[in-house]
């Protein structure tokens, strides 16, 4: 039996579409199209409607729901045509605070003052640099454009997180970076140290963490990496987490898991509720067989992961 229950949940990740503006050498997206993959996500065709958040989720019973995070492998969720729609719809349910990751590079100066007056919304800003870096990892996404939104946002009252990836060919601009975020109203600035391999950008050498012997699941206990909590794709399927939710992972626990339970049927919020899905033999046999999937080893035994410095207080 899975170990946490909705009654539980604490975050909720969603990948809310599959469209994105932005061109990042280490995305998800760059992997793209594989080879017969058995929970196929096609970019740049699908996005979780207003209807479907009204089918899939009953925010109101959600009692210890603490966040809500928009943030998948494959999206921009500012390009969900529905997204206002679908945080107002949240908020008139649910107290959890709203985090919503962007590249900034999107959308229009109504779209950007329409979501700064939404309650406990803060935007977390993918900036890896400035003018002259950002787009380096940050491809296609335009720098005027993108701190006109930023100042749009921030002077509507918006509340607004600069993100900041280290790269080798953008760490010297760390502090310049956070000063200009200082500047220009944001209430926080991360550092993310990376350990995500990257085609084209040198990545930054970071200290080892400390090793576990066994997997423990990051999305089943309070942890500074996840959570306890569930991950949402593109498609409607429910994992404990994004790791999972990569087109390459869940095709690999398709085959090992998902074949015993019909596979994508049995954990997909078109043909089972949320609730059936996480008490699910599924979800069951999920955590039984953790320390045997390579993933589960990976991130949840070796703590090969982003490290996150920041402060939301």
């Amino acid at each position: 039996m899975w170990p946490v229950t909705l009654h539980q949940m604490k975050r909720l990740q969603i990948e809310c579409t599959s469209y994105c503006n932005a061109f990042c050498p280490s995305c998800e997206r760059e992997k793209y199209p594989y080879e017969n993959p058995i929970y196929n996500r096609p970019l740049n065709t699908h996005y979780l409607s207003i209807e479907n958040f009204v089918e899939w989720f009953d925010f109101k019973s959600y009692k210890n729901l603490e966040q809500i995070h928009f943030c998948g492998n494959i999206d921009e969720p500012t390009l969900n045509s529905d997204l206002i729609d679908i945080l107002n719809y949240i908020k008139n349910d649910n107290d959890a605070k709203i985090f919503i990751s962007t590249n900034g590079g999107t959308k229009n100066r109504a779209f950007w003052e329409t979501l700064a007056q939404i309650k406990d919304i803060i935007v977390v800003f993918g900036i890896d640099g400035l003018e002259d870096t950002n787009h380096i990892y940050r491809k296609n996404v335009k720098w005027k454009k993108l701190m006109s939104n930023v100042d749009t946002f921030l002077n509507a009252g918006g509340i607004g997180a600069w993100q900041f990836i280290v790269f080798e060919h953008n760490e010297h601009q760390i502090e310049k970076a956070k000063k200009t975020s200082e500047n220009m109203g944001f209430f926080t600035f991360i550092e993310v140290n990376s350990r995500r391999p990257n085609k084209e950008v040198i990545e930054t050498k970071i200290e080892k963490r400390e090793e576990s012997n066994c997997v423990k699941c990051k999305a089943t206990y309070d942890n500074r990496d996840l959570g306890v909590g569930f991950y949402i794709d593109v498609r409607g399927n429910v994992w404990p987490c994004c790791w999972m939710g990569t087109t390459e992972i869940s095709n690999d626990i398709a085959e090992k898991i998902g074949k015993n339970h019909g596979y994508y049927l049995s954990n997909n919020l078109n043909f089972n509720s949320f609730e059936e899905i996480v008490s699910s033999d599924f979800f069951s046999e999920l955590y039984s067989k953790q320390n045997d999937i390579d993933i589960c080893n990976e991130k949840c035994k070796t703590n090969r992961v982003d490290e996150f410095n920041w402060n939301l207080k």
